[in-house]
């Protein structure tokens, strides 16, 4: 074992299994990071302890609490969610058995129950924080820098009073309020982002978007989530018929954009996933909606696609689906102003088009009639895929690189 693999890490998130793809960064990496001999505690506030975090070689301590999606039965959770008093207490408990020398913080998902209260102790402390940008909630209220009533990418001035003011919740303005009373307890309470000037960032659009908002001397380390996917023969996707989608079929997720596109480029297309718009989805002919599967099933699907679309109406911060499906040679169509466009060059693994251009995302499923043109982007999305994979081994080994670097 190496030197800096002796370091402690401490793995800050809400839940203690996968519930999204935040969590399932944060369990991946702790299990990679104590596979590779480092000393890992994963604090989280919800349970239950998945099977994977039981079974690998590190600390898990679990406050068993409710998260935000609990609070019609149980309201004291609203306050716990602005300010989680029973994380910074055993956090400080956490803190006084390790050496700060040899100690990172790392802080996943906050926003649903652990909250940045365990932030505040670690820097009171004068440990090294560092923060994977899952999402926009460093700044923005509802963490996805959008307005879901006009279901439109946000311009306003996060926490502004012309932020404020404005209803861009999912749900009701109350809710959008709660938000900004959190987002003001996450910077003044929890010192977040404040005085934490170590990021990891998924895409360099995120980056920007979010940089106003953090410390003048923030220092951003890129690095691609680890990707669980074995490398195998390229799928031949001129041979396969479905055009897939996967993900929520939630309206800021493009899908009644690709719904009119492809009925327009008269293709068939299959959701794999579920959500409000599945009605919608079932009512138009050549469309099939598989529901919410297993990982393995999603792969499964993947290989029968002749392309993937990722219609995203808002910026997204990275796009998992995109990578799963260029290392299997599948060729992607990408909404220009997501995070997964910047893994695409237009014309090579596939194509960008215009976001919410119907008339734009048409063209580009035209190019999917094309065998050969199908196969060429099919071959080059796994080649440059594999040229440097973002695996489990390659990605531990840098996480372990930027832990060397980044200072209290």
């Amino acid at each position: 074992m190496s030197e800096q693999n002796k370091r402690t890490v401490i793995v800050l998130n809400d839940y203690c299994h996968v519930n999204g793809g935040a969590s399932k960064m944060a369990i991946d990496e702790a299990v990679g990071l104590a596979e590779s001999g480092a000393n890992v505690i994963f604090f989280g506030a919800c349970g239950p302890v998945c099977e994977q975090l039981q079974n690998a070689p590190l600390e898990v301590v679990c406050l068993d609490q409710k998260e935000l999606a609990d609070a019609g039965k149980n309201p004291i959770v609203m306050l716990q969610g602005i300010w989680n008093v029973k994380a910074y207490t055993a956090m400080k408990d956490i803190l006084a058995r390790c050496d700060r020398d040899s100690t990172i913080v790392h802080l996943h998902g906050y926003t649903k129950a652990i909250t940045t209260a365990p932030v505040r102790c670690a820097v009171k402390h004068a440990f090294s924080v560092v923060c994977t940008l899952h999402d926009f909630f460093p700044a923005c209220p509802n963490g996805g820098y959008f307005d879901y009533q006009l279901n439109a990418p946000c311009v306003k001035k996060c926490l502004s009073f012309d932020c404020i003011k404005t209803n861009c919740d999912k749900r009701h303005y109350i809710h959008k309020l709660y938000r900004v009373v959190r987002g003001w307890g996450q910077r003044y309470l929890g010192l977040f982002p404040r005085h934490v000037k170590n990021y990891i960032t998924l895409s360099e659009n995120s980056a920007r978007i979010l940089m106003p908002y953090l410390p003048k001397d923030v220092s951003f380390y890129p690095l691609e989530n680890l990707i669980e996917v074995r490398k195998e023969e390229p799928v031949n996707a001129a041979e396969n018929k479905d055009i897939v989608v996967v993900g929520r079929l939630d309206p800021e997720k493009g899908i009644a954009v690709i719904l009119e596109a492809a009925k327009r480029a008269d293709v068939s297309l299959k959701f794999i996933g579920d959500g409000p718009l599945k009605p919608q989805a079932l009512a138009q002919s050549g469309v099939d909606v598989t529901g919410w599967v297993t990982v393995q099933e999603v792969m499964q699907h993947l290989k029968t696609a002749r392309a993937l679309v990722f219609p995203s109406l808002w910026y997204e911060t990275y796009g998992l689906v995109v990578s799963e499906a260029i290392a299997l040679g599948i060729p992607v169509i990408v909404s220009d102003i997501t995070a997964a466009a910047e893994r695409i060059t237009d014309g090579v693994q596939g194509w960008h088009f215009k976001s919410a251009d119907c008339d734009d995302l048409v063209r580009c499923l035209e190019y999917t009639k094309d065998d050969e043109k199908i196969k060429k982007a099919g071959r080059e999305a796994y080649s440059l895929f594999w040229e440097n994979p973002p695996i489990r081994e390659h990605h531990i080994s840098a996480l372990f690189d930027i832990y060397d670097t980044v200072s209290p």
